[in-house]
């Protein structure tokens, strides 16, 4: 039996899936004044495309989702 998977339900994200998450990082990143490759970088990251999977997919209310997000 062969089965058909969306692309979301094994992870993938299309062109616009990562124009959404970049510009949430990007704004996210300056406020927090994170800058490079750093761990809390990464962390913000994954914290992004967590609430994404779940549904949270525009980049204005993504960076609402994280408003008071601390960095270290």
């Amino acid at each position: 039996m062969k089965y058909l998977l969306e692309g979301q339900d094994i992870g993938v994200f299309r062109p616009h899936d990562l124009e959404a998450l970049q510009t949430a990082f990007t704004i996210l990143s300056v406020q927090l004044a994170l800058y490079g490759d750093d761990i809390e970088a990464r962390k913000l990251a994954r914290s992004l495309i967590q609430l994404y999977r779940h549904g949270v997919r525009d980049p204005e209310q993504l960076v609402a989702a994280l408003d008071g997000y601390k960095a270290a």
